[in-house]
């Protein structure tokens, strides 16, 4: 088939380019492969909100007042990338069609229903929020193909679910056995033309100088529907997307396609149509339930086959758009609520873990700096209430268009779980751009990951411990005095201290230390450019024991939501909070730790062992957590530490998510100074270290140490060879315990110990960081 050269096509469309004084820099953009987004992070969850500009349109649906309740609402889970309709075309009272129509007869357009475009724009730019707009639909709920056929004398479109599926199918498919002369595009070129070229009338923007405005996309789902249309297909999409950049050069352009799915199964043509050189970044679609991953009765038993199709699908089509050299973004991905249930605030614990799968491959490309971009669920439901299981003139606009069960794959405001998902996934992502944009040290979150890569990328590691400077084996509580620095004259980098206790109000830890001279020490630590870690062994909550009480077995099953202790638990968590948010420097300045809840889960002498609850029990601990830590104003990494793993499975068995873990770590002690933790250390660290690779997130050896260091050259002979050539970003060991309180128990030298040489030489080691070495400040490999 001839294809019409670009200038032939370009005369056809009787284009006029605009030229514009906008300053691209306003405007988000592609650079070296990579997103560029003005005020935003580069990696982005979003969410599909179709019918965003229909809800600011003046008629009997509009609600100014809830639009604005929900891009607020969506901006404070950082969702700051919507994908919307610019409006349906056709008649009213089609069934299964979304209103008020934008276009209602070729080139005639509802004013109201570009004001609300208009003013949705507008509210958008006012949050520094972007919208993708897609121009048509395959599918004929808000017109697209089939009203395009239909203006052009196909006869009256059939509805899917009055008509028949195969009947839509053959009528659809005749959009693609036109050619681009045809009447059905020529009409959808107008209507881009029309659409592009508008200015804005309340901010005066013409939309081709508007920011807010992500990306032009060519249509929902663009399909060929047949294989003998793949080629008109292609030369459309083409066609459509040179209209778009001759109209507006400002603005990206995608093509909205679900990938080979969309593509008549032929990866070949979704590769095609991303290479030309117009469309700026490539799309994919999933849809576990639609193609037929799950059924109704399998949505939790079929979530793992789900999970594992969609990775496949995701990684078949990332490979391709790294050779194009464009971003990937899975821009719409769905699944069903628990039960097949369509209820707003009925669970959705498959769905949310299919999301977090998603969202775990989408942070894993973000902090390696990967293709894969961006993601948009579907869809925002927010704070409809659905009147009808379909749609009905007069009821809420959800996530779920007119031909869909109202609820079906809306996320609601009500929706808890899944939106403190999507709320950690997106703080996850801005802290991977903040870290990878800032230089290191230890201010906030994003220097302390930062610089724990700049340390294992140099090959080196800092050394810490627990509670150095509170007391030592022969002192308590001398000003500027600790073990480790009687020894080499310097200072641990790392202060390890632990909060257990706290919960309890009376002033001082599990093990004696008071709480303020705790604060006043963490403080001292960080001005001297060191970082910190704590730890917290709070109290058992059930019986009322300590950490290590396991009498009951469900104690994490009772601080959960619904359990008798949940409440009290949850004061607890604020007390933590408070205690963090309360270190802060001299100049008012908040200090970011290092925070390690419920470390050594894997083994059972903690009442949230691994014997003392269920591996979900355990998750949703941890994500309760850290939830409402930073729900408080806590400035926390978070550190997941397990026992010794000799398996990536075995370390991951009870991981709570990526968007819940920032840094890997690992407790390991050497019990009896045999070759076995040498060993194992240096088999954990080899898990650890792939963990890494796959994650982008930092090690280290969280806890360590041998209880009173018998031998002479375990520094070296031990520790440093258990390390091996592997890169932990810091050591801890634990603390020296005074010898009149808990008689050997100390995990560091001080002088004329057995081991003092042996450290002088792990001070003056290559690879180990002390306080006054600093920080390193950039990444050397």
């Amino acid at each position: 088939m001839n294809r019409l050269p670009a200038f032939a096509a370009l005369a056809l469309f009787g284009l006029g380019g605009c030229s514009s004084g906008a300053n691209t820099a306003e405007f988000a953009r592609v650079e070296n492969a990579r997103f560029v987004i003005p005020y935003a992070s580069s990696y982005f969850v979003g969410a599909n909100f179709w019918y965003g500009a229909l809800l600011a349109a003046e008629g009997p649906n509009a609600d100014r007042d809830r639009l604005c309740r929900e891009l607020d609402r969506m901006k404070r889970s950082g969702i700051t990338n919507l994908r919307i309709l610019v409006g349906s075309e056709g008649s009213e009272g089609v069934v299964s069609k979304v209103e008020p129509i934008l276009q209602t007869a070729p080139g005639i357009y509802n004013e109201k229903a570009l004001d609300g475009l208009d003013f949705l724009l507008a509210e958008l730019g006012k949050r520094r929020m972007y919208a993708v707009l897609y121009l048509t639909n395959s599918w004929e709920w808000s017109g697209g193909y089939s009203q395009y056929l239909e203006w052009s004398g196909c006869g009256t479109y059939p509805v899917p679910g009055r008509d028949g599926w195969e009947t839509f199918l053959e009528y659809v498919s005749q959009y693609h056995q036109r050619e681009l002369t045809d009447r059905c595009k020529q009409l959808f070129f107008d209507h881009v033309r029309r659409i592009v070229t508008r200015t804005n009338r309340y901010t005066g923007r013409p939309y081709a100088e508007d920011p807010a405005i992500f990306s032009w996309q060519i249509a929902n789902e663009p399909r060929a529907f047949t294989e003998d249309n793949k080629e008109r297909f292609f030369e459309w999409i083409e066609a459509t997307a040179r209209l778009l950049k001759e109209l507006d050069p400002n603005h990206m352009v995608s093509t909205g396609s679900e990938g080979a799915n969309g593509c008549e199964g032929d990866l070949g043509l979704w590769e095609r149509i991303h290479a030309i050189p117009e469309i700026d970044y490539a799309n994919i679609h999933i849809w576990p339930y639609n193609w037929g991953w799950i059924q109704r009765e399998s949505v939790a038993g079929a979530c793992d086959t789900a999970c594992r199709n969609a990775l496949d699908y995701i990684d078949r089509h990332a490979a391709v758009a790294q050779r194009l050299g464009k971003p990937l973004v899975i821009e719409e991905f769905g699944y069903p609520r628990d039960g097949f249930s369509f209820a707003p605030g009925s669970p959705t614990l498959s769905r949310d873990r299919f999301y977090r799968t998603i969202f775990s491959r989408l942070l894993r490309d973000a902090a390696r700096g990967g293709i894969i971009a961006g993601c948009n669920f579907w869809g925002w439901g927010g704070y409809a209430k659905p009147a009808h299981l379909r749609w009905q003139q007069g009821d809420d606009y959800c996530g779920d268009p007119a031909q869909e069960e109202q609820g079906l794959n809306s996320v609601f405001a009500s929706d808890t779980t899944t939106l403190r998902e999507i709320a950690q996934a997106n703080r996850t992502l801005q802290l991977h751009a903040a870290s990878s944009a800032c230089g290191g040290g230890n201010r906030n979150p994003a220097e302390v990951l930062r610089t724990l890569r700049a340390a294992a990328a140099s090959g080196r590691f800092f050394f810490g411990q627990q509670d150095y400077p509170f007391y030592g084996v022969s002192w308590s509580y001398e000003p500027e005095r600790s073990d480790v620095s009687d020894v080499c004259g310097d200072r641990p980098a790392v202060l390890g201290c632990d909060l257990g206790e706290l919960e309890l109000a009376k002033g001082r830890n599990l093990d004696g230390v008071p709480f303020e001279t705790m604060r006043r020490m963490i403080v001292d630590h960080h001005r001297h450019e060191g970082l910190v870690t704590l730890s917290w062994h709070p109290r058992n909550p059930l019986t009322g024991g300590d950490a290590w009480d396991v009498s009951q077995r469900n104690v994490v099953h009772e601080v959960l939501p619904g359990g008798s202790c949940h409440d009290r638990f949850m004061g607890w968590l604020d007390d933590v909070a408070a205690f963090i948010t309360s270190l802060r420097t001299a100049e008012g300045e908040t200090i970011p730790v290092l925070f390690r809840p419920w470390h050594e889960h894997t083994g059972s002498w903690f009442w949230w062992g691994e014997d003392l609850c269920t591996s979900d029990e355990y998750k949703e601990l941890w994500r309760m957590t850290v939830d409402r830590l930073r729900m408080r104003g806590a400035q926390i990494v978070t550190v997941y530490s397990p026992n010794p793993c000799m398996s990536s499975s075995e370390y991951l068995e009870r991981w709570p998510g990526d968007a819940w873990v920032d840094v890997l770590g690992l407790d390991a002690y050497d019990g009896d100074g045999s070759e076995r933790f040498v060993s194992g250390l240096n088999r954990s660290l080899a898990v650890m270290d792939s963990l890494s690779r796959d994650t982008g997130k930092p090690y280290a050896v969280s806890e360590t140490g041998r209880e009173g260091i018998p031998e002479a050259k375990w520094w070296s002979g031990s520790l440093l060879r258990g390390i091996g050539t592997y890169t932990p970003s810091y050591v801890l060991v634990w603390r020296n315990a005074p010898d009149d309180a808990k008689p050997g128990h100390f995990y560091a030298p001080w002088p004329g110990q057995a081991s003092e040489e042996d450290f002088l030489r792990f001070h003056a080691d290559a690879r180990t960081l002390f306080l006054r070495d600093g920080l390193p400040a950039e990444e050397s490999r």
